[in-house]
């Protein structure tokens, strides 16, 4: 069981990818239930979403009493059918309520990892556990990405902003290591530098002299989504490199090499390479006031 660990992070990670890249989900906070809706008037997949308290009663009941807060089914006639417990309309406000978020989007990962293939009462018990944790690895990616996590002060304000409970941004934390422990920086006032970066992305000042938590793991990026460069405007999808069809900028910031170091992703709004402190390609390419509007992808309003 233990050498199924990394894969189901793996299969995870990689079937979240190809859910982004079908149905366009590249920013954070994800409103689930909103995104289901679209998904089932877009027609793409035959899915059907229904709250029924009382019919998740009655399945808790037919398996001893242990909790059901959802369950996906596959139809006889084709297509899905999730099963929810009913949500408050207010579920934003209140930590507890937003479980129901997570709930949704478990689902969804049962429903896109490729559980329902096989017949619930078919599997092992060890399988379903591997199955439950992949779904909740699914949920916990698509919710609160690891790059994003990280531009938060708490743990409630994070959960506040990525409508999620504070239960589940624990759990992030501990499953991804990252700390809320931003820095600011003494020159330029710019507080959203994260325990790792050397240097200001804003001003270019070094931050090695001022104390830093313990390391963080090498935070890992999606590509970024074939939408608007930044530069031109274009509108239409990239080229499979990942640069602009019309002006052949790469649509993902980066600093300029000098002296022949190794280029660095850098946020979309970075002046500076917050690793090496070189100026980056966008500090050049897009005006001051262009710049505002370039957010950067799978990040926080």
């Amino acid at each position: 069981m233990e050498q199924l660990i990394p894969d189901f992070r793996r299969n995870a990670e990689l079937r979240l990818r190809k859910f982004r890249e079908e149905y366009g989900v590249w920013t954070a906070p994800v409103d689930v239930f909103r995104l289901l809706r679209s998904m089932e008037d877009s027609g793409k997949l035959p899915l059907e979403w229904r709250q029924d308290d009382r019919f998740l009663d009655q399945l808790r009941a037919r398996l001893g009493g242990k909790r059901v807060d959802g369950v996906t089914y596959g139809l006889p006639a084709g297509g899905y059918l999730i099963v929810t417990r009913s949500v408050p309309l207010n579920w934003k406000r209140y930590s507890a309520w937003r479980r129901h978020h997570f709930t949704l989007a478990h689902e969804l990962g049962h429903l896109f990892c490729g559980h329902m293939a096989v017949p619930y009462e078919s599997k092992s018990p060890a399988v379903i556990r591997l199955e439950e944790a992949e779904a909740d690895t699914f949920a916990a990616e698509l919710l609160a990405p690891a790059e994003v996590l990280g531009n938060f002060r708490g743990v409630k304000e994070a959960a506040d902003a990525l409508w999620i409970s504070e239960s589940a941004v624990r759990r992030r934390m501990r499953d991804t290591g990252v700390l809320f422990a931003l820095r600011t920086c003494p020159e330029c006032g710019f507080h959203r530098i994260p325990p790792a970066a050397d240097y200001c992305r804003m001003c270019g000042r070094s931050l090695r002299k001022i104390p830093r938590p313990p390391a963080e793991p090498e935070i890992r990026y999606f590509p970024p989504p074939p939408e608007e460069c930044p530069v031109c405007g274009l509108k239409e999808n990239s080229a499979p490199e990942g640069r602009c069809m019309n002006c052949d900028n790469p649509k993902q910031n980066h600093c300029l090499p000098e002296y022949d170091q190794r280029q660095h992703r850098c946020p979309q709004d970075a002046l500076f390479c917050e690793v090496c402190g070189a100026p980056t390609l966008y500090a050049e390419l897009i005006p001051p006031a262009a710049r505002l509007s370039a957010s950067t992808r799978l990040s926080c309003p």
